[in-house]
This record gives C-alpha cells, structure tokens and sequence, in this order.
C-alpha cells in the first residue's frame, strides 16, 4: 500500500498540496529531513484532506486498515484501465465488471 517517490525539490520549492507534499511536511514535522534525491514513502490515510493529515510516513507505522480504501481503488481501477484499454475495456467497464462480484473470503476456499 505503500507510495514511495523520489523528492525533487526541497519542501519551501513546492507549490501545489499533493499527496508527496503531504509526506514531505509529515517528515518536518518529525525532523526527518528529505533532500533532492532521497526517498519519502507513505500511506494516504485520508485523501479528502489538504493537510498533512492525508498521509502517515511508513516511518510512522501506520495501522492495517488505517488508508484510505476509495484512494487505492481508483488507482487500481486506473492502472488496470491503462492495462486493458487495448482490449476496449473502459474506466466504466472495469468499475461494472467489479461491481458485480464479491469480495470471497479466505475462509471460503
């Protein structure tokens, strides 16, 4: 579940609030400095907000469940759209196509 991206610019450099600048202000505040070049990798936790509150650092050892469920399925329904658009498969047919079927628990088998 975890994001890992490369910093490109120092923290003060970056001017619209994404989801990496979310990490990068987690990481200040914890005074775990994040140059050019190294790594920052986080969990959304909430991807409705615009704070840092929309991310935990893995460093922080966010919770199993503690992520935001819709953010990880349109990032799954996207990627899997960019997979399977060669054989027509659409954002919509993806979503139809998941819709109709149930989660099956590892008990069931």
């Amino acid at each position: 579940m975890a994001i890992e991206n490369r910093v490109s610019k120092r923290l003060e450099e970056y001017t619209q609030q994404t989801t990496n600048v979310a990490a990068l202000e987690r990481a200040d505040d914890m005074g775990i400095e994040k140059v050019p070049g190294k790594n920052v990798a986080y969990v959304v936790t909430d991807d409705e907000k615009t704070s840092r509150e929309r991310v935990r650092l893995i460093d922080e050892r966010p919770q199993a469940g503690e992520y935001d469920i819709e953010f990880y399925q349109q990032r799954t329904i996207r990627a899997a759209e960019s997979v399977l658009a060669p054989f027509g498969w659409r954002r919509g047919d993806i979503e139809s196509y998941l819709s109709d079927h149930e989660d099956a628990s590892i008990t069931t088998y």
